[in-house]
């Protein structure tokens, strides 16, 4: 049954190959990726053999080079992801590996267990860009042997024209038409050329005489079978190009696994020990001469490692490394590319593993090449200590700050010469920190002046340290500020023989309504002073008036200069009308006594459909077009803003609740209830406010509806009827609630107005009901029952009040 199976299986793939030949292109590069997997997929179900495998591709018609083309496409299918990706054949990949047909991946780079070093030389077994593939461009070398499988193209020109394609069979012979067999196999290129020579002149008689050429090369190259074994990554069997050397096999099985020796590395020839290869040739020198071309059925034997030692530490490659026995820690140490720039070039630790136990040897540079290594062994090149002999620093109020040498530079003098002191810098003090023998710092302190001077010496030590003041940097930093009217108020630095109208200018100029009559500088006392109840010195300077001390007045440290505004100075400021009026919109108001009645005729007057008993003015809280109140409330003002905002930070220790306050602070609106219609009848009556700046005077339509808030059954709006009373609404309204306090209810009218119900004994007047009207109705307060223990406590204080009073009237008898 299983027999069947696999005849069954055989011939369906066989059928399938058939008619794929037929669709495949003669030139591989043709091939689509499609192709090539269907291809891959179709013989992975076949169950063939590695041999089996390429003698199918050749019976498809494929060459040697077009195998090897083969190759190539199949390990690009791969490094793109497309072989992996394929459901198809996601399990043809260690196949194809181990028939090396398919490029090895790189693995994960291996660690050893002495200090995580890798072997020297392992990456080139993991890079995918290095194959030492050989290259079929090129023609067969004379010296190659020819084998069982080979193509021989055989090209005959001259008086005779004729080429044949001959491969040769199983017993070493090619058959050439109308003469024989004639055996190859075995012989070089070069000899197997002379041999067809002399048989083909029984067919062409010209050859003796040179009138007919013969030229012999190798058309389709034959597969070849190797072995490696013994400490290798991937051991086994690998079916590769004829023209491959041993550097391609050992690439092909991954190289020496982790013990493998990358010194000793074996190839054997019919049972004769034909070359041992160094790969450390290759690697150090580029030497390839014994990587010789491989035969069929060579075998490839790595050895274990004998000795391996680890080098680290500042060298210029950390790595582990095979030693042979005739070579030094010298030699070793070379490989690795010799001592960094920053290693301690004078002595190299050697940690060795004993017998019983762990040891340190202490080698010299003078003795490396002389000490004899032993496996597990580690090299260890210390780095430099941070150490200076010579070195001295001066940083500070210099030009060249940095570090420099004492052996050049001996004296503070020379140093102060290169590094060249700033001309601010403090001349009168420097200070030079030195380490005293028990490494201790000490202070020493100079006249830089007098060091310049060559008044004193200084004699510098190793890792001195000097540093160089600047005057600014010693003092508090000389500021002067301005204020009040002039374009960029703030502080700014000061400058010797400073004027108020150099600051000015610096400060961008005096604003328009500056007075310059009155300009103030505050100055701080002098430290002489003890007048406990003076702050500060005030100078009042006229600069229009152009005196010569005024303009000439020299500005000090920290003084604070205000510019004043002009009291005859106002700038605009605007009120707005909105709402049923002929002209709503921003209006400046031309004086500090225009009032409501002149902006509406100023507007054209009211429309028909305005009520003006709904007429109310908002107004900004704080906000006013007075003197006092822009300059004690305008967040902007650098004079009151920042004690403004020391009280409240004294008052609330709170963020968010100063945050808060601010924006009730500054931002707040009013609503002000006024009368419109009564103010329009009787200009500049108390009906008729005056205007502020920033006030809206909102002239609504006549509103039709009434409404009850509150403690009523049912708040709703009510249609308002002439002569409606307050009964009436409430009515409406579904009447008071069980709990409502009439008494306490109030009416809030269209313009703001707010009237409360008054009431005598048992008898309450209502407010009038207008239209627009909204009633609130409060709910009446709970009143407690007492509980009986706080009766007994309010009975024992009366009674205990009693007694108290009937003792003092006796008393007093």
């Amino acid at each position: 049954m299983k027999l069947l199976k696999y005849v069954l299986i055989t011939v369906m793939v066989c059928s399938m190959g058939v008619l794929h030949a037929q669709q495949i292109p003669s030139n591989i590069e043709n091939l689509s990726n499609q192709q090539i997997l269907e291809l891959i997929s179709q013989f992975q179900v076949s169950g063939l053999s590695e041999e089996d495998f390429e003698i199918k591709l050749l019976e498809k018609g494929f060459t040697a080079n077009q195998i090897l083309l083969l190759k190539k496409r199949v390990a690009s299918l791969n490094t793109s992801g497309i072989l992996n990706n394929s459901s198809k054949i996601s399990n043809t990949d260690s196949y194809l590996e181990r028939i090396g047909m398919l490029t090895k991946k790189p693995s994960l780079k291996r660690r050893d267990s002495i200090g995580g070093l890798r072997v020297f030389g392992e990456e080139i077994f993991e890079n995918v860009n290095l194959s030492f593939e050989p290259n079929l461009s090129i023609p067969a070398p004379k010296n190659y042997i020819i084998g069982v499988n080979d193509q021989l193209v055989i090209d005959v020109f001259g008086l005779s024209e004729t080429t044949k394609k001959l491969k040769v069979n199983t017993e070493g012979f090619i058959r050439y038409p109308n003469l024989g067999p004639i055996k190859v196999a075995g012989y070089t290129l070069e000899d197997a050329q002379l041999i067809i020579k002399k048989s083909l002149t029984k067919l062409y008689p010209a050859i003796n005489s040179g009138a007919t050429l013969v030229q012999v090369s190798v058309g389709q190259i034959r597969s070849i079978r190797v072995t490696l074994i013994g400490e290798v990554k991937q051991p086994g069997s690998y079916s590769v190009s004829s023209l491959s050397t041993l550097m391609n096999a050992l690439y092909a099985s991954g190289g020496p696994n982790e013990i493998g020796s990358f010194r000793n590395i074996d190839l054997v020839r019919n049972g004769k020990l034909t070359v041992t290869f160094d790969l450390y040739d290759f690697l150090l020198k580029g030497d390839l001469s014994k990587n010789i071309l491989l035969q069929d059925e060579d075998v490839i034997r790595i050895h274990p490692f004998e000795t391996r030692v680890a080098v680290m530490g500042a060298i210029k490659k950390s790595a582990l490394f095979d030693v042979t026995n005739n070579e030094s820690a010298s030699d070793i140490v070379h490989y690795a590319g010799g001592v960094s720039p920053l290693g301690f070039k004078d002595l190299i630790r050697v940690k060795r593993l004993g017998t019983t136990n762990k040891e340190i040897i202490t080698v010299s540079i003078s003795q490396l090449s002389t000490f004899h290594l032993q496996s597990g062994d580690t090299l260890v090149i210390d780095t430099l200590a941070n150490y200076f002999v010579n070195r001295v620093q001066i940083k500070g109020a210099v030009y060249y700050p940095g570090e420099y040498s004492n052996s050049s530079l001996p004296t503070l003098f020379d140093l102060l010469n290169v590094a060249k002191p700033k001309e601010g810098a403090y001349f009168d003090r420097g200070l030079l920190r030195r380490l005293k023998s028990d490494y201790t710092s000490e202070l020493i302190n100079f006249n830089l002046a007098d060091v310049m001077n060559k008044k004193i010496e200084i004699k510098l030590e190793r890792e001195d340290s000097i540093h160089i003041y600047q005057v600014k940097d010693l003092r508090e930093r000389y500021t002067v500020s301005i204020s009040g009217e002039v374009n960029e108020p703030n502080t700014y630095d000061y400058s010797d023989k400073m004027r108020v109208e150099d600051l000015v200018l610096i400060a961008g100029g005096y604003k328009d309504g500056a007075d310059l009559h009155k300009i103030e500088v505050s100055r701080r006392l002098p430290k002489s002073a003890n007048e406990t109840l003076v702050y500060s010195i005030i100078k009042e300077i006229d600069l229009l008036k152009r005196n010569k001390d005024d303009l000439e007045f020299s500005l000090q440290p920290f003084d604070v200069i205000s510019v004043r505004k002009s009291p005859s100075y106002k700038e605009q400021i605007h009120a707005r009308i909105e709402g049923e009026i002929l002209y709503p919109g921003n209006y400046t108001l031309e004086g500090k006594k225009e009032r409501i009645s002149d902006m509406v005729r100023r507007a054209g007057g009211l429309k028909e459909d305005a009520f003006a008993e709904g007429a109310v003015l908002i107004r900004k809280s704080f906000i006013g077009n007075s003197e006092p109140d822009s300059v004690l409330f305008n967040t902007k003002s650098n004079l009151m803003a920042p004690l403004i905002e020391l009280n409240q930070k004294e008052a609330i220790a709170d963020t968010q609740q100063l945050n808060r306050i601010k924006q009730n602070f500054y931002k707040q609106q009013k609503l002000v209830g006024i009368n419109l219609s009564k103010a329009i009848q009787s200009p500049g009556s108390v009906f008729d406010l005056i205007l502020n700046e920033g006030d809206v005077l909102k002239i609504p339509r006549e509103i039709q509806t009434v409404q009850a808030f509150g403690a009523v059954n049912a708040q709703q709006q009510i249609a308002f009827t002439k002569g409606m009373s307050f009964i009436t609404l409430i009515q409406q309204s579904g009447g008071f609630a069980i709990n409502a306090s009439r008494r306490h209810s109030y009416a809030v009218y269209a313009n703001g107005e707010v009237q409360s119900t008054k009431g005598f004994l048992f008898f309450l007047q209502y407010p009038k009901v207008k239209p627009g009207v909204e009633i609130f109705v409060p709910l009446k307060k709970e009143n407690r029952r007492l509980s009986s223990g706080e009766i007994i406590g309010i009975g024992s204080g009366i009674a205990s009040m009693a007694g108290l009073i009937i003792s003092l009237l006796n008393a007093t008898k």
